[in-house]
């Protein structure tokens, strides 16, 4: 791969605005949501985590499968030893989310998401407008456009 195509790559990461590639439509939850619930919201539509929103669809946390991978431990082992003190005590969103959440706006560039995701290990960033969610950016989506670019810049010579 020569100068000229690592530039052209450089050049989309640096024009191409979050906006061009984000899902439009979020799922999200809330904070009382059940963590079974979660568990079968993030199954059903195959992704790997959600924002938590207020009443007002602001965000005030984000929850991961790698969340609820972290709990089965501290689940299995309540389970063995007491399954009703178990019942009584249901795990919700709001004991498992991270309240301290990193955001993009839809004018944010891809080579900053990149910056932003490899830094911090996100996998998955809501896309806010003001407090509102508008969407959201994965690493998937990212790993499409730059892929997708790099295998038309090596196609194309």
């Amino acid at each position: 791969m020569n100068i000229k195509n690592l530039q052209n790559i450089n050049s989309v990461l640096k024009t191409r605005k979050v906006k061009d590639i984000m899902s439009r439509f979020a799922i999200t939850t809330t904070s009382q949501t059940p963590v079974t619930d979660l568990a079968h919201l993030l199954l059903r539509f195959k992704i790997s985590g959600v924002p938590v929103v207020n009443n007002n669809k602001e965000i005030i946390g984000i929850v991961t499968a790698t969340h609820l991978f972290n709990i089965m431990k501290q689940i299995i082992g309540k389970l063995e030893n007491a399954k009703e003190e178990y019942k009584s005590q249901k795990l919700f969103v709001e004991d498992i989310m991270i309240k301290n959440v990193f955001s993009v706006g839809e004018d944010d560039l891809l080579l900053d998401v990149i910056n932003l995701m490899c830094k911090n290990n996100i996998y998955t960033l809501p896309v806010v407008s003001g407090k509102e969610i508008v969407g959201i950016i994965g690493r998937r989506d990212v790993l499409n456009v730059f892929y997708g670019k790099l295998n038309q810049v090596l196609q194309n010579g």
